[in-house]
Formats: C-alpha cells, structure tokens, sequence
C-alpha cells in the first residue's frame, strides 16, 4: 500500500498537468528550424490532454501548421525555489479539434477570461496528442512517464464524460458543500467553483480578489458513471471528516 507522503511520479505529473492554468509551448520554427518558446494558456480533456486556445495568426500557430511536432512545460508555481520545485515536459504533436464544444466548454471553465476572444474568428482550439513525458520534481527526480501513464484510460467511463457538464453544474450549486471542501483541502480564502471532473476526481478553482487558484483532488475509488462518482465523493467526504 503507498504510504501518504510516498512520491508517485505518475500522480505528481498529472497533478502539474491537471492544475496549470499556463506551459511554456515549444514549436519549430518555419523558416530557421530553431527551437520557439511560446507562453500559452492551458486545459485539460477529462483524460489530462491538454487544451490549448490560439490564433491561427501567431507564430507558434503557423510554426504548427508546418510541422505540429511539439512540447509543453509545465512548472508548478507554487515553488519557492524553481530549481527545485516540480515540473514537466509533455511532447506530442497538436491537432485542431474538429468539433471543439466540449474542450470550449472545460478550457473556458478554468479559464473564463478567454470568453473575450474565444469566438473571434481567427482563435480556435487545438490539443496536443501526448506521446511521452519527462518529469522533474526536485533533486534526484527525473525520470520519464510514459504518454499512456500520464492520460487517464477512458475506457468505460462514457457515461460520466457525457454527464460530466450537467454534474458539474448541479454540484456547483451547492455552495456550502463546496466551501467546505476548499476549506477541508486548504484552499485560500475566495469563491470556489467546481470547474471539471473526470473519473479519477475533482478540480476546483479559488477566486480572491488578487488571484485565483486551482487544485486538484484525487478520490479514493475511480468510477465509471455518475451514481460511483457521487458515491466516491461521498466516501472522501467522510474520509476528511466532511459528514
């Protein structure tokens, strides 16, 4: 059984992954072939695919439209000392979504001030399809972590993907419930929100007036559908002494 403070490579780059709200994005570029460095706002897919929003005008776009090989850094920003704090380096190639409602839906949850220019006509959505992953997380810590490692397996979860909007939705409601939970996790003091969910668990965004924060919570049993995630958040619940 892993003990609590146990390091898990795998959860420590979904972690990364999961709360980021910017990544460094490395594309080529057309004419030299050089390495370019572009910062980029961030979502995830219920797997953890990552979401991007872009212009089709900037030139990390037109870099992609040449060669779509490329990478994603992520940092975590809560790291006092950044040499030693946690990050990872995500690389695969980026797709534009063909019917992009859903990840329209996830990417402005986490990020709604995009909402001013989500509909321009030169923005749209593209994901990167993960093909591996390269994790440091302080001293000692580097190691790979596998594409397939990194995404959570979907397979047999249709039915909590379909309902992941209406549930979010209903759970967000419920306000005191979900004060509690920030407050349970440590949140800072705001306005917290449910912004997603997926079969393994929870991820929350806290608002203040100076900044907003996002966390990720882990439930103890993964589900399939909606009536086993409630069940799992229910039991975590009690775990923390919620109920």
């Amino acid at each position: 059984m892993t003990e609590p403070d146990a390091f898990v490579p795998v959860a420590a780059a979904r972690r990364l992954v999961r709360e980021a709200r910017t990544a460094a994005l490395a594309t080529l570029a057309r004419r030299t072939g050089h390495p370019f460095g572009s910062m980029v706002s961030v979502a995830c897919e219920p797997d953890g695919t990552p979401l991007l929003l872009m212009s089709t005008l900037a030139a990390h776009s037109r870099n992609l439209a040449e060669d779509p090989r490329a990478s994603l850094l992520y940092v975590d920003p809560a790291a006092p000392d950044p040499q030693q704090g946690a990050r990872v380096t995500v690389v695969g190639r980026v797709e534009k979504i063909a019917a992009p409602a859903d990840a329209e839906r996830r990417y402005l949850a986490r990020l709604p001030e995009a909402s001013l220019y989500a509909g321009f006509g030169d923005f749209a959505f593209f994901r990167l399809v993960v093909e591996d992953a390269h994790l440091v997380a302080g001293f000692g810590r580097a190691m790979r972590v596998r594409g397939e490692d990194l995404l959570l397996d979907l397979a047999g979860c249709a039915a909590l993907v379909a309902a992941e909007a209406d549930l979010v939705a209903r759970l967000d409601a419920d306000r005191p419930r979900l004060a509690a939970w920030a407050a349970r996790i440590g949140a800072p003091v705001g306005e917290p929100h449910l912004i997603g969910l997926d079969p393994e668990g929870f991820d929350l965004s806290v608002a203040s007036d100076e900044s907003r924060t996002y966390l990720r919570v882990v439930l103890p049993k993964s589900s399939v559908d909606p009536a086993e995630f409630e069940s799992a958040l229910r039991h975590w619940e009690e775990s923390v002494h919620l109920q």
